[in-house]
């Protein structure tokens, strides 16, 4: 099956047993945030993102919204007229634009889930299983421009391929263990920057959200 191209939004899992002092001290803060997540039923996020696109040598900007709920249902809108759209009940992945009158539609599974979608949150409950984490490697720091002051850095590097993600980069709130901040980078080359710019944990979002209804 014909794979699907990177373009969007979730949050995810991870970690391999710590051998260092800075890999401790990783799992420590990688523990709280998979607590923080376990306990969230939904999440709305609002965010706005910058991709470095390497085939075009070009920076996009765009912003959208992103809704999850557990277990694996999630609906990320971009904004705009023909803006791209992501649902999945947790069993079909629907791919289309704004103002579309159809939509395709896949099985959802690690092959078919956008990239995106594993740095929103969506799966940050299954942190240990899924990421080795570790203390962002410095020689990494001069790339990531960051926005965000005073967040908690993590590298998370997928333990098994998961659709076109290659690592994480995410700033979470020391306080809250919330994501704030991430740097997604791919198989492409791309470098999504997002910035999660309202967090909502627990709104009580209904399975109808979740839904491809046709027009």
């Amino acid at each position: 099956m014909k794979k699907i191209p990177f373009l969007l939004g979730l949050f995810c899992s991870l970690f391999l047993a710590p051998f260092s002092t800075r890999a401790q001290s990783a799992a420590l803060f990688a523990d709280r945030v998979q607590n923080t997540y376990e306990q969230a039923k939904d999440l709305r996020i609002e965010f706005a993102q910058k991709t470095y696109v390497a085939l075009l040598e070009k920076e996009v900007s765009k912003k959208g919204q992103a809704l999850f709920k557990k277990a694996n249902k999630m609906a990320i809108r971009y904004e705009g007229p023909q803006g791209r759209n992501y649902l999945s009940n947790a069993k079909t992945l629907w791919i289309f634009e704004t103002g579309d009158s159809q939509a395709q539609s896949y099985p959802l599974n690690d092959e078919t889930m956008p990239a995106e979608a594993l740095s929103f949150l969506g799966g940050l409950g299954q942190l240990k299983r899924d990421f080795a984490v570790e203390e962002v490697d410095p020689k990494k720091w001069a790339d990531l421009k960051r926005e965000k002051q005073g967040l908690t850095w993590l590298e998370l590097t997928p333990l098994q391929k998961r659709s076109s993600l290659q690592w994480l980069v995410m700033g979470f709130d020391p306080e809250s263990a919330q994501a704030r901040e991430v740097f997604l980078y791919t198989d492409s080359g791309n470098v999504s920057h997002y910035i999660f710019e309202k967090v909502e944990f627990n709104p009580g979002l209904s399975d109808d959200l979740f839904e491809y209804k046709k027009k």
